[in-house]
């Protein structure tokens, strides 16, 4: 009952405060990310149970909404420097490999072996791949998007990685 309250408050609050956020953060900020952000706000603040819906200001949650912007931007631009310099160094060993041997990069058998290991995988453990790896999510994003706490998602990583290894190995020996 409780909680139910407390979600309301906050779905009033982010009816109330939700358009003059975006308007004044998409002043500064790339308006997608402004909304995405904003959202995520309001159901962090449900999530937690927050208080009092009148401590809900249009300042705190316009300084709250633009350290959340801030922080997604820095994120999203190391995953950029990240891929960037992942790109870079494979092209780099791409060219170093002698022509004769670039097969042995590609191969059928090494796609064929991956895809194999990756079936042998959990979806649910996929999932994580998936959040960590291709969306670039941290452990807590991911942990909220799974309903799961980060421990479950480091043990749903590590068991899958595990997996992938063992049947790897067991391919190509």
């Amino acid at each position: 009952m409780e909680q139910s309250i407390r979600w309301h408050a906050v779905a009033g609050a982010y009816e109330h405060h939700r358009d003059r956020l975006v308007s004044s953060l998409s002043r500064l900020y790339p308006q997608p990310v402004v909304e995405d952000v904003v959202q995520d706000l309001f159901l962090k603040l449900a999530r937690i149970g927050f208080g009092d819906p009148a401590q809900l200001t249009d300042r705190y949650l316009w300084r709250a909404a633009n350290r959340a912007v801030r922080r997604r931007i820095r994120v999203e631009e190391r995953r950029l420097v990240r891929l960037e310099a992942h790109a870079s160094t494979a092209r780099s060993l791409h060219d170093a490999i002698e022509p004769d041997h670039a097969c042995l990069l590609e191969s059928d058998l090494q796609r064929e072996s991956l895809a194999q290991a990756l079936g042998a995988v959990d979806p649910r453990e996929l999932e994580v791949f998936r959040m960590l790896i291709c969306q670039g999510m941290t452990y807590r994003e991911a942990a909220c998007a799974l309903g799961a706490s980060e421990h479950e998602v480091t043990n749903l990583r590590v068991r899958g990685l595990r997996r992938v290894r063992e049947r790897v190995a067991a391919a190509a020996g």
